[in-house]
């Protein structure tokens, strides 16, 4: 058998499962097991009528799946059957990324992980824990405006080939060594300052070394001319702003050096300052009641902050009505709902 032949086959039989044996009206091919939640939360909240009527099927004997097991499906996709993927930002610099199609749904920022590093959403957590608010969104601005420098040449060297003589210098793990929280003096809030200064030198160090490498007359022309056209470029074709670079550099490196030690240590801080507050709001109560009131604050913050920021894409898909999950749901919506063709899918809303 063809190869190609093999994979239409194997999608013929998701799909029947997935309708015959499963009762479910789709398939939804995804990278990773760890990825269904947050896929199934953004089709099911674009369209309620397929709640409880998605499939995951693991194409893959292995388990995992990854990207180049999903394009192997993607000339199968259909009403009945989609791919959805990380975009790894690879359509950014290149021209024919396998993604951009009909019933192919990518993050548009880099990994879904990134959707877990929303401001609003940190700033509920917060809220949730310690009964504060924190401003992540001037900060997370701030930040990304320290690293754009540095993605905007990593966008360079892909676009132009020349990625491969920098990838010791310009990679994901030295994007996550970038970002680390973890040795940064932080005990105050007011200690945020530390997290950009050391984010800005530890990006200073890079931009030297690709310098060094690049030689100085072709690194000034990249940042003289290069960086600015691009630059340009992601604001004009793709609306992406300088202050939200940070949702496009490499996902796990912004999730795990950075957002969730951050978060945790802010909501600790959060929780003092707010013990505190108590203790004035409460100086003419009894010591009892005091202490009541001071035991609740301190048994919500035992909450697991990981855990929460782990599902905190809810918030942005239910909620907050973040611009990059709605295209995403605007384009499931359309694709979905019938467009001439046979209606394959029972119960739509109209």
């Amino acid at each position: 058998m063809m190869v190609d032949d093999l994979y239409k086959e194997i999608s013929e039989r998701i799909v029947a499962d997935a309708f015959h044996s499963r009762g479910c009206h789709l398939s939804v091919l995804c990278e990773d097991i760890y990825d269904n939640s947050f896929w199934r939360c953004i089709i099911e909240h674009a369209e309620p009528s397929l709640k409880d009527k998605l499939y995951f099927p693991n194409p893959h004997p292995q388990g995992t799946r990854g990207k180049n097991v999903l394009k192997k499906f993607k000339d199968y996709v259909n009403k009945k059957m989609i791919i959805c993927v990380d975009s790894d930002c690879e359509y950014l610099y290149e021209n024919n990324v396998w993604y951009i199609d009909r019933y192919i749904y990518h993050t548009i920022v880099h990994s879904r992980e990134n959707f877990q590093c929303h401001p609003l959403s940190l700033n509920e957590i917060c809220k949730q824990i310690a009964d504060k608010s924190y401003d992540f969104r001037t900060l997370f601005e701030r930040i990304s405006q320290e690293i754009s420098t540095l993605f905007y040449i990593w966008i360079y060297l892909k676009e132009t080939g020349s990625y491969s003589s920098f990838d010791r210098i310009v990679n994901n793990e030295q994007f996550r060594n970038i970002l680390d929280f973890h040795n940064i003096q932080f005990n105050s809030l007011e200690d945020k300052i530390n997290l950009v200064l050391d984010i800005e030198r530890r990006v200073d160090i890079v931009l030297k070394n690709i310098e060094a490498s690049m030689g100085e007359g072709w690194y000034q022309s990249v940042i003289e001319y290069e960086v600015p056209l691009i630059r340009n470029k992601l604001i004009e074709q793709y609306g992406i702003n300088q202050e939200e670079i940070l949702l496009f550099f490499y996902g796990h490196g912004v999730l795990e050096n950075l957002v969730e030690p951050l978060t945790i240590k802010i909501t600790d801080l959060l929780k003092k300052l707010r013990i505190e507050e108590v203790r004035g709001e409460l100086s003419q109560a009894s010591e009892n009641d005091l202490n009541n009131t001071i035991s609740r604050i301190e048994n919500a913050s035992k909450q697991d902050v990981k855990t929460k920021i782990g599902n905190s894409f809810l918030y942005i898909i239910y909620a907050i009505e973040d611009k990059y999950i709605k295209a995403i749901q605007q384009k499931l919506v359309s694709e979905l709902s019938c467009d001439g063709e046979t209606e394959i899918i029972p119960g739509k809303r109209d």
